[in-house]
């Protein structure tokens, strides 16, 4: 009897798990469904107030003036609060991965420092960075400790009204303490344990003063115990608090493999092309965003007699690329808005510009996906940002503009730029979302013709009977969803060469690559960047 009660107690508990999995998984679901929800209506909050704000300068009163971009800053707001909850979704989901890389905690830390550098300033805080040039380099998932740090030295400076925040950091046995200490006002000791509780802040006092959801420390929280680590807190209100992230120096069980060494060594030049090598006649393109980075590598390259043009984002990068083609481009791929992958993808998609080497220079670790892309691309070397040696970098760039350029191949077959027939191009935009209709029109309704189509089979039967110059496609619709239309559409051979974009508020990890691997020619996420947008379109009618 004892044993069959074992057995039928055993059968509830597996079944209880079982439900609890599903509840999980569909909590998760919930919040990734949630975010694309949220994003739907928010594309249209932030691209027409964009609109607006640009039509109606000095058309309409000052004050009523100002209210757009009181519009347009809290859209990006909730936006950023969206992102967060993405965060969440992919790791209660078990999706977010792990990958090692040797690094520095003193470089990853004034990386972050000066992102946030404007924010101190602005409050009069001032940010130190303690932690030694000398110290060992710590293994670990870069882009997590980034994160961990990130959210940690931010929520520090939205609690912090006058003083200072120094991080400073120590190595004992095997272990890193990174401690972030802040002048701010303090935590309750009866508040302590719930700090790191999702959508949860110290107090309702401090939740309506300093605003926020309280998912920073969290999701800070859940990076460090994914790494094996834990945070340890002490604070007194009025005091200051501090952090101290515990992570281990070098996790057990893992193959460190350096981005550095997962490209070919670059072809060596040859005699004949470095007897002849004139520096002076040569001119890269820094892309960074990081500014003693960027004092680094120009006072390096200035030194052998390069010609240097730095753009300080990826937008920059594009402007600059338009006007004058360099010889060679270093590239960094964590910058904001439009990121290195993008500024990639771009300048490979051009003839003009197709053929320039490239050198990838970042403190992130790429991830399987995004090592794959680069290889497509024909990069020339990834190199890791931090001890960077001066010869090796030199080498690598002497070789780049010297060995002849390889043409970009990829997976997928080049589709020839169509040119749009003499007059404004037709844009077939298939959405079922009124407002996000009005927002694309309002957009481009002075430069092409915007036909709109609320869902799949009337997108289709427009396409079919007009053959537009380029589709628009959002991909949740309803019965006939984007990926079936698009499916549809590659078949008809009138519309084989007509580009199709995927403008679509999918923004989970993967899934721009997914949409492009299944044949999409270009990806826009939704809310939309209306610079970023313009230039897109263009790219893909005119090729420019």
């Amino acid at each position: 009897m004892q044993s069959d009660e074992l057995k039928e107690y055993n059968i509830e508990l597996e079944l209880q798990k079982r439900q609890l999995d599903e509840a999980n998984q569909l909590k998760s679901a919930f919040l990734a469904n949630m975010s694309h929800e949220l994003r739907t209506p928010l594309n249209s909050v932030i691209a027409l107030s964009g609109v607006l704000h640009r039509r109606l300068k000095n058309s309409i009163p000052e004050d009523e003036y100002s209210y757009l971009g009181i519009i347009e800053k809290n859209g990006k707001q909730l936006l950023s609060l969206i992102n967060d909850i993405l965060d969440l979704s992919r790791i209660e989901a078990g999706k977010e991965e792990l990958n090692f890389s040797e690094f520095s905690l003193f470089s990853l830390v004034q990386n972050i420092l000066d992102s946030v550098h404007p924010i101190s300033f602005q409050k009069g805080i001032t940010l130190t960075n303690s932690i030694s040039t000398l110290m060992p380099a710590i293994i670990s998932d870069s882009a997590k400790c980034h994160h961990i740090l990130q959210n940690i030295i931010s929520n520090a400076i939205k609690f912090t009204e006058v003083g200072s925040i120094e991080i400073s950091a120590l190595r004992t046995n095997d272990y890193f303490r990174i401690i972030i200490r802040d002048t701010g006002i303090g935590i309750a000791p009866e508040h302590l344990p719930f700090i790191f509780d999702e959508f949860r802040q110290a107090d309702d006092k401090a939740s309506r003063r300093y605003g926020g959801t309280g998912l920073g420390l969290a999701i800070a929280k859940k990076y460090t115990l994914m790494l094996n680590g834990e945070i340890e807190v002490e604070s007194q209100p009025g005091l200051g608090s501090v952090f101290t992230v515990i992570l281990p120096a070098v996790p057990s069980g893992v193959l460190i493999s350096k981005p550095g060494n997962e490209f070919p060594a670059a072809t060596k030049s040859s005699d004949a092309a470095t007897s002849h090598f004139d520096a002076h006649q040569k001119t890269i393109l820094l892309v960074e965003d990081s500014e003693p980075q960027i004092i680094q590598l120009t006072e390096i390259l200035k030194t052998e007699g390069y010609n240097i043009r730095v753009a300080r984002n990826g937008k920059e990068a594009l402007e600059s690329v338009k006007m004058v083609i360099p010889d060679a481009m270093i590239l960094d791929l964590m910058m904001p808005e439009v990121d290195g992958f993008e500024v990639l993808r771009s300048t490979r998609n051009l003839k003009e510009t197709r053929k320039i080497p490239v050198l990838i220079l970042s403190a992130k670790h790429v991830t399987k996906q995004e090592l794959s892309f680069l290889y497509e691309n024909n990069i020339h070397q990834l190199i890791q940002k931090g001890d960077i040696s001066r010869s090796e970098l030199l080498s690598n760039i002497r070789n780049m503009v010297t060995t002849p350029p390889k043409e970009t191949t990829g997976n997928k077959e080049e589709r020839p730029i169509r040119l749009p027939k003499p007059g404004k191009a037709h844009i077939l935009h298939i959405e079922d979302n009124p407002d996000n209709l009005a927002s694309v029109k309002a957009l481009l309704a002075n430069n092409f013709v915007v036909t709109d189509a609320p869902d799949g089979p009337r997108g289709l039967q427009i396409a079919r009977e007009f053959v537009p110059d380029l589709i628009l496609l959002d991909i949740s619709l309803p019965g006939m969803d984007g990926l079936t239309v698009f499916n549809e559409l590659r078949k008809d051979n009138r519309l084989q060469n007509v580009p199709i974009i995927a403008l679509t508020a999918r923004a989970m990890k993967g899934d721009r690559e997914n949409l492009l691997e299944h044949g999409f020619d270009g990806y826009i996420s939704k809310p939309i960047d209306n610079d970023i947008f313009e230039k897109q379109i263009n790219e893909w009618l005119y090729g420019k």
